[in-house]
């Protein structure tokens, strides 16, 4: 049984906390400033915005790209260190945390972007 404790814990450190418990994909919603439709490109993914799109959860800054005429053409999507990753450096260390940074799924991006379109 002791031995048993030991190898949970020891995968726990190893894995990253981040990396077990997030999705390593994140639907992001889309929409524009003056409700009507726009093609958008995030991650060579285009749908029509008002829409949603999946994005890898990868670390890498998300631009949301358009060339519907009258809206900006590259909004940022904005992203923060998911809070589990936190709980990571304390229980899994400099281990789990580089996991995590490595994997990407330290990341959180905004649930919802708004590209500025003229009415």
């Amino acid at each position: 049984m002791k031995k048993l404790l030991v190898l949970a814990c020891a995968t726990m450190m190893a894995s990253g906390c981040a990396s077990v418990m997030t999705a390593e994909s994140q639907s992001i919603n889309v929409t524009t400033s003056n409700n009507k439709p726009a093609e958008v490109t995030i991650d060579d993914k285009t749908v029509t915005a008002p829409g949603m799109v999946v994005v890898l959860r990868d670390g890498k800054d998300k631009v949301v790209k358009t060339k519907t005429a009258g809206c900006d053409n590259a909004t940022v999507v904005e992203k923060s260190v998911t809070p589990v990753f936190f709980g990571n450096i304390v229980i899994g260390g400099l281990l789990g945390s580089t996991t995590d940074g490595v994997t990407g799924k330290m990341w959180d991006y905004a649930d919802s972007v708004e590209i500025s379109c003229a009415e």
